[in-house]
């Protein structure tokens, strides 16, 4: 009898309207891969279609929103998942490789020889989409899979800089780190399908709930995911690779590196995360209880490792990349947030709006602008300057007034001072930690104290960019460090793209800081997971 063959799986507008965002971006990356063979000079025009391709993949995911599915068949039978949490932080994503492409104009694009611009672009949207997939999914095969299409051509961007030795050491480093949690997280993953045969982590989590399974094969498991997704994160100790990778890659990697890579890891840590408390209903059992203090310690770790480490640095990106660090620290901190006291549910049982994902979502929205100002300002400075060291931001506010005043105000959000957005990022993290209170008033102290610390090392960058260089004649000014450096007396007029994304950046703090309630709001409302809590969308 002849085998009958079924019929093939076609997706239609149903299965991939939710990712059409996704869809625009592998588009783009064929787009990209084929204007070499329609220009000879492509580097540039590769650089406009990344950024056109990115730019209709944003306004086409907002316009087409979360469609209103059927909850018995899921888009792509379920492998991922379209809410809008990930909706929010696809578009924050978006965004931050599309400001990537621009400080890549302004940065290294002069330096970059003609042909590896296709290459350049082809990774940077290939690690987006990934990042993209991170936060839609608790698949565990697609866990893997967008994970590993992330990182991939991470390691190739922190090394794109052919001839720079540094950065060929560090994105070495950066395979070899990423291989080896990479290989921890899907050791941890076989345990799980092993032990329950399925990979949708939602059935996983139920059956747990219902008594299957060894507590010590499960917490191996959850532990190998937590190892795999924390060094995405560069959260303690899986930082190391981190300082390197900043320090010899070009700026525009480091910036999406700081921003793009550690937030995707977030969004999918807190998917896994809340997938496992909501099958216990958000109750302290000892699973959770551990899972949240886990999550919460490993937050004060990373930050203090963070800030203290920054207070020596002296290259400007290093700087920058401990910086990122702590702040990967006080977001991990928001992950702590699964379990509940009466008054104090971390997730609405109507709306499915979770307290962690608001604040991370609001952490992330300020994250995103003051760590791009940052970094397009030093990039610029960079530049002009051939130096990435601290002395080369040496009168910055004589030598170019508008692009220290944005530096300054970056660096004040990333301290966490008003009237700037990083202060209300603060304080919404720290009310929504207070009011689960007991051991998380802890976590409060904690960022409390990891702030003041961290104001030595932005305050040293401010005195650099205002006071030193002030006193002497023309080339005899005292640089940083007390040595005299002609660099902090030449004025210069940057890159215009480079220093519009610093002053943009800058203004957005402040405007974020000025429609707070707005924003919170917004972050409320996106705040949802599907099917956690309850809700759903």
């Amino acid at each position: 009898m002849p085998l009958a063959l079924s019929k093939p799986f076609i997706p239609g507008w149903y299965d991939l309207g939710p990712f059409v965002a996704e869809c625009w971006l592998i588009g783009t990356l064929i787009a990209v891969l084929l204007v070499p063979f329609v220009r000879r000079r492509a580097n540039l025009a590769c650089a406009a279609v990344a950024v056109l391709g990115m730019g209709g993949a944003l306004v086409s995911m907002l316009i087409v929103g979360v469609p209103v599915t059927d909850a018995g068949k899921p888009p792509l039978g379920g492998i991922l998942i379209m809410d809008p949490f990930a909706l929010m932080w696809k578009a924050l994503l978006l965004m931050t490789a599309i400001a990537v492409v621009l400080l890549w104009l302004a940065t290294s694009a002069a330096q970059v020889k003609e042909g590896d611009g296709p290459e350049f672009f082809v990774l940077v949207v290939g690690a987006t989409l990934g990042m993209a997939l991170m936060a839609s999914t608790t698949n565990l095969l697609m866990l893997f899979m967008a994970v590993e299409l992330a990182s991939l051509p991470s390691y190739v961007l922190a090394g794109f800089r052919k001839t720079h030795r540094p950065g060929a050491e560090a994105a070495l480093k950066y395979v070899l780190f990423g291989a080896a949690c990479s290989a921890i997280m899907v050791f941890g993953l076989t345990y799980l399908y092993g032990m329950f045969g399925t990979l949708d982590l939602g059935t996983i989590a139920q059956r747990v709930t219902a008594g299957e399974g060894s507590a010590a094969l499960l917490t191996v498991a959850v532990t190998g995911i937590i190892v795999g997704v924390g060094a995405k994160v560069s959260a303690a100790p899986l930082h190391f690779w981190c300082p390197d990778v900043f320090e010899g890659a070009g700026v525009e990697v480091a910036a999406f590196l700081s921003v793009a890579s550690k937030g995707a890891a977030l969004a999918l840590l807190l998917r896994v995360a809340l997938t496992l408390a909501d099958a216990v209903g958000f109750v302290a059992t000892p699973g959770t209880t551990a899972l949240a203090i886990g999550l919460g310690s490993m937050g004060v770790l990373t930050m203090t490792w963070g800030n203290t480490a920054a207070l020596a640095q002296t290259n400007v990106k290093r700087l920058l990349a401990y910086s990122s660090i702590a702040h990967a620290g006080y977001m991990l901190c928001a992950l702590s947030l699964l379990i509940g006291r009466p008054g104090a549910a971390p997730v609405d049982a109507l709306t499915g709006t979770s307290a962690a994902a608001q604040a991370l979502l609001f952490y992330l929205a300020v994250y995103v602008f003051m760590n791009v100002g940052a970094f397009a300002a030093a990039g610029v400075v960079a530049r002009a300057t051939g130096s990435e060291d601290l002395s080369a931001l040496a009168g910055l506010g004589r030598r170019s007034p508008v692009l220290a005043a944005s530096m300054l105000l970056c660096l004040l959000s990333l301290i966490g001072l008003p009237p700037l957005a990083g202060f209300m990022a603060k304080v919404n993290l720290w009310v929504a930690l207070a009011a689960s209170g007991g051991w998380w008033w802890w976590l409060v102290a904690a960022i409390a104290v990891n702030t003041v610390v961290s104001l030595a090392y932005y305050a040293r960058v401010i005195k650099v960019m205002y006071l030193e260089g002030a006193v002497g004649g023309a080339g005899g000014q005292a640089g940083a460090g007390g040595q005299g450096s002609a660099a902090g007396t030449a004025a210069f007029s940057g890159h215009p793209i480079g220093t519009a994304l610093a002053v943009g950046s800058a203004g957005v703090l402040v405007l974020m800081f000025v429609l707070t309630g707005p924003l919170g709001r917004l972050m409320t409302d996106y705040a949802k997971l599907r099917g956690v809590g309850g809700g759903g969308v």
